[in-house]
This record gives structure tokens, sequence and C-alpha cells, in this order.
């Protein structure tokens, strides 16, 4: 190289191969007396982590000791009270005064701990006689009324739970709570723990707690020195300080991280500390504390900002070196100015590299770009596709030509309160192309700051229309268009809590047209169907906050619901609306006996937060309004406020 750089006869050849041989050598000498120099420091350091980690592993150890045997005492402290064994006694039928007081025990072991997530008994059928719950961690306890009691027979930890000695602790595996199915986002950490009871070797049923872990297991993974993580035997992370932990924990449970495992690696990060200091890993075995079969650890190491701390004066060493070497070595770069014509060939294929991934990206991935105002400055190619819209159509105008009046105001709200903050907001959103199809896609919307401010926003989406179309045929009426009562039975739930939650009203309707058994016999069931469909469609153009749902729940019965209304007039001036806009499609029916066409009849029932009664209560105090309009004359809405 240096041939084709300087003649080989030329003294300037022989006197870069000089320095270039000096500098090697100093080099060579700077680094290993560095290295001899820092040898003992860094064993210094080793053996201080070392204690460190000890005495860590030592408190953690403790304190998970502490905490299992704490669930344990509780069990046992209910299980030695003399009720308790009475009610096993009496083979836990009826007896208010003995589950009242169980209750009560269980309700002071609740509020004491607030990790506490639910403490039951249930007898040897599977039924529970007495729950204590408490919603999320932050909320008090309450005991669950008895219509509220659910049959457990068929959860798995019920018949792991009856094989088990007489005197064994129960514990489960440490997992994610699920509601219909679905991991709850944000996730919630859970665990239980059990213990049967038997009166003369006969099984009379569990004492079970379940826990909320999170605020446990933070506890485990502080500190200030170590990384920590909590691994099964198979390496899964179940929970970290990591930097980013998101990405790594629960891999176990969820869909898009079940192949990460924990693996120890080196300070990809930093250059100069890999070849300084090598990391320790320091493991403890918990699985005899937690004996659920999944064989937990403990994982510590040494967090490399607090390595870089504490070798803060050893790497200032070599930089010092470092910086003294590049300044001595500064007039043989001059000499190579001929180097820039490699690293311009270099630059020329990076770049060819580099078009490469932005084609992919403009072919593949669904972006877009805004300024401050929502108006389109770029769009990829994948973007322009799915919209049906040339990029010429799409740059220039607002993102609001795709906008579909179906998204509620609310959610648009949302993503502008967010993204014009700086911070980045995710979100579904419906969508119509320039073909009227509509399609849905996953929003992850990011500000574009630009000297310390936002200059516009960047868009990238992922098309879930497919899994939209699904979902909605799983809780859609096929007939109607209107929601299933199976949906009905998951936002009721929900609608109720909410309302009790926000101590907002709620209001309920059943909706039942009338004489429709008549108008199927006088014009047919065809006739009687596209009567449905027309009744469904008048209804729910009227319909039209977030919180309005309508159901179908039979045949020609309907429930709606509406969260919003600020008052019991306003509730009967909208119900009066929907029995107005049904009478006002003025659809023949001669047979009926209110009206010369379709119509329908009203129950509704008004509720204050404090009001609010269990879903059996509700929908039967509902359906007796209803039965009162009909029997009125029907056409026509009875109401109850409460």
């Amino acid at each position: 190289m240096l041939n084709k750089l300087i003649f080989k006869d030329s003294k300037y050849h022989y006197r870069l191969v000089l320095v270039i041989l000096f500098i090697s050598i100093g080099l060579i000498i700077s680094i290993i007396s560095g290295f001899v120099g820092v040898n003992y420091q860094l064993n210094a350091i080793h053996k201080e982590f070392d204690t460190s980690a000890k005495n860590i592993l030592a408190y953690k150890q403790n304190y998970i000791y502490t905490q299992t045997s704490n669930f344990e005492n509780y069990i046992t402290a209910v299980s030695r009270i003399s009720e308790f064994e009475t009610f096993l006694q009496n083979d836990t039928k009826e007896n208010k005064h003995e589950k009242s007081h169980i209750a009560e025990i269980m309700m002071t072991i609740a509020y004491a701990d607030p990790n506490i997530m639910q403490f039951r008994f249930i007898d040897k059928h599977g039924h529970e006689a007495v729950r204590v719950e408490r919603e999320a961690i932050g909320y008090s306890p309450y005991s669950v009324g008895k219509k509220s009691l659910q049959n457990k027979s068929d959860r798995y930890y019920f018949e792991e739970i009856k094989k088990i000695g007489k005197n064994e602790i129960w514990f489960s595996k440490i997992d994610l709570n699920e509601e219909y199915g679905k991991i709850v986002k944000p996730i919630i950490p859970t665990m239980r723990v059990a213990k049967p009871f038997y009166v003369n070797n006969e099984f009379k049923g569990i004492l079970i707690i379940n826990i909320f872990m999170e605020d446990i297991l933070n506890e485990i993974i502080e500190s200030e020195l170590f990384n920590v993580a909590i691994i099964d035997k198979d390496s899964h992370i179940l929970t970290s300080n990591f930097k980013n932990h998101e990405k790594y924990e629960w891999t176990r449970y969820l869909e898009n991280t079940k192949n990460i495992r924990y693996t120890t690696k080196t300070h990809n990060d930093n250059f100069i500390l890999n070849l300084l200091y090598k990391k320790e890993h320091f493991t403890f075995d918990i699985s005899s504390i937690i004996k659920n079969g999944e064989g937990l650890k403990i994982v510590l190491e040494e967090k490399t900002e607090k390595i870089l701390e504490y070798t803060k004066n050893i790497i200032d060493y070599l930089i010092v070196m470092g910086v003294i070497i590049l300044i001595i070595s500064l007039p043989i770069s001059m000499a190579l100015s001929r180097y820039p014509i490699r690293l311009h060939e270099e630059l020329n294929v990076f770049k060819d590299d580099l078009e490469t991934q932005l084609d992919i990206i403009d072919k593949y991935v669904y972006m877009s770009s805004t300024d401050l105002d929502g108006n389109i400055t770029d769009v990829s190619s994948a973007f322009s596709k799915l919209t049906g819209y040339s990029k010429d159509e799409l740059i220039g105008v607002n993102h609001r030509i795709l906008k579909s009046p179906d998204t509620p105001v609310t959610l648009y709200k949302e993503m502008w309160d967010s993204i014009l903050k700086g911070e980045s907001w995710t979100g579904e959103m419906k969508n119509i192309g320039k073909n009227g199809d509509v399609y849905w896609v996953k929003n992850h919307v990011a500000p574009i700051i630009k000297n310390d401010e936002i200059a516009g926003f960047t868009a990238i989406r992922e098309n879930i229309t497919d899994q939209k179309r699904i979902e909605e045929i799983s809780i859609k009426d096929e007939l109607t268009g209107a929601y299933n009562r199976r949906f009905f039975n998951q936002i009721f739930t929900k609608e109720i809590k909410r309302a009790k939650r926000q101590e907002s009203m709620l209001c309920i309707a059943m909706i039942d047209i009338d004489y429709f058994k008549k108008y199927n016999d006088t014009y047919g069931h065809i006739k009687g169907d596209e009567v449905l469909q027309k009744v469904v469609s008048q209804i729910s153009e009227k319909l039209q906050r977030p919180s309005d749902y309508l159901f179908r729940v039979g045949g020609e019965e309907f429930m709606v619901i509406y969260s919003d209304m600020k008052n019991n007039e306003e509730a009967i001036a909208f119900s009066s609306i929907l029995i107005k806009a049904v009478e006002d499609l003025q659809i023949e029916h001669k047979d009926s006996e209110c009206s010369d066409v379709v119509t329908i009849s009203l129950g509704l029932l008004n509720m204050t937060a404090p009001c609010i009664m269990d879903e059996d209560a509700i929908l039967q105090r509902v359906d007796e309004l209803l039965y009162r309009a009909k029997d009125a004359g029907r056409n026509q809405l009875v109401s109850q406020e409460c």
C-alpha cells in the first residue's frame, strides 16, 4: 500500500515506515503498562461487587421468605378460628354467622396487606362460599355478595390443590391476569397460595389467596448496583430492572416474545469496558421458597453505568493515553491524504445500501408525515396503495380526507393532546379509502423534533382490517348488524363498573317491537326480517355517542345502554326520540292494536351510582318497566329513576 502512495526509493517512504513502527511500539508499551497498572484496581472492584451481591441476595432471600410466610400465616389464622372449624364440621352448609365472621377476618387481613387481590374459601364442590376481593392495588377490599359467587370446580388450581397432602401449602405459577381469555393490559402479575382442609379424612374445601405480585416483584428487582432478573428453569424472564425491560419480561406468556431467553452478555455499549472488566453474574435459587415447579431464580449482574462509575479513573487514564497517541498520529494522517478516496468509495456502497433499505420501507411500510396542522407532507408508496390515492393526491391535503365518521371525536382529541405535548401515541382508527372502502389501522404517531421544537409528525401504521372484521363478526348480530347478546354481557358488566367508578348515571332501556308476531303472521318472515333491519338502522342513526350501544338480545327484543346522560329528564327525552323515530318509518302494520304502523314499546331504568344494583336485578327491573309500557297500551315508554 505504501508503495502506491510513495515511491519506494523516496526518503519519505522510509520515514513513514519508521514513524508507523515507532507509533506501534509506543502504543503496545502504553497498552501493556496501562493494563498492568489498572489490574490491581479491578481486583478491588471485583471484591466490592462480590460482597454487595452476596448481601443483596441474602436480603432478597429473607424478603421472599417473609412474604410467602405471611400468606401462609394468613391462611393459618383463618383456619384456626372456631367459626371456621364449625363451618367445616357443618359441611360448609348455609350458616350466616360463621360465614360472616370468616369474611370479617379475611377483610381485616386484606386491609392489612394491600397485595391481596382475593381471599376465598371454596367448598368441596368448587363453589365459592366466602370471597373477599380487591379490584386493584390501592383499592379497598370488599366482601362479594352471594349472587356474585362463582363455581370454580373446573379451574386447574382447584383440582391440583385437592390432590396435595393435608398440611401442605400450594403455590401457583407467577402468571399474568387474564380477562375473557386475554392478558389484561397493563399487565398484572399474580400468584395464588392455597391449602386444602379435611374433616375425618374427608375433603371439605380450600382456603386460597390471589396475590397482586407487582409490588413484591418490584422490591425483589430493586437495586442501584445490579441489573436484577427473576427467571424460571427455562430461562424465561418474569420481570427485571433492565433497560427497556418491557422487551424481555413475561416472555413465557406474551406472543411476540416467546423465544426470548435470559443470556449473559458483554457490555456491547462500551468497547473499552469490555477490555478492562469481565462482567460477573450471581444466581440464587428461590424454588425452595416458592415451591410452584417453575424453578425460579434471581439473577444479578453488574450495571454497566455503575461499573463505569467505579472504573472512571481507569477509563480516563486510557482516554488520555489515547488522546496523546492520537495527537502524535496527526502528522501521519496528513501524509495518508489519499485514503479519503477509498472512504468515498465505501460511502457510495453505503449510500446504495441505504437507498435499498429506504426503497423497501417505501414499498412495504404504511408511513406518512404531516405538518403541525395535520397537512400531509410525505407518504410512502405502501400508504398510497392502502388508501387508493396517489402521492400527488395526498401531499398537501389534510389527513382528515381519510377520516371515518364512525371514529369518535374523543379519539382524535386524545391523539392530538398527546402528540402536541411531544409524546408518542398509539391507537386504532377506522379510515375510508378513495373508493369508499373501509379499512382499519393501528397508528403509531410520533413528533418530529427540530431545534428542540415540534416541526411535524410521522405516523407508521399496521393494517388490522382483517382482524377487525373477525372481531366484528364475533360481536354483531348477523341479520340486523346490532351487537349480539354475548357482547351485551361483556359491555353490561363493564358499564356498571364504569358508572360506579366515575359516579355517573347509567341508563338501560329494553325495547320490544309491538305485535311483531302478528306482523310475521300477516306479512311473512321475510318482511319481518326487513322490519328488524329497518328498526335497528333507524335507532342506530340516533345513537351517535361512543357510549351508546344497541344490542339484539331476542327475536324482536333489544337492549340499549347510554351512559352519558346528565339527568333523568334527558334520558326520557332521548328515549322518546327513539320511539318517534321508529314510528316515523311508517311501515304498515294493519294487525297492530295500537297503531296502523310498526311501533315499539320501551322500558327505561335510570340509575345514579349509589343506586346501581347487580346485573340480574337491573334486568328484572327494566323488564318489568317494559311490561308496564305494553300493558299501558304500547307505543310508549315507562321509566323509573333511582
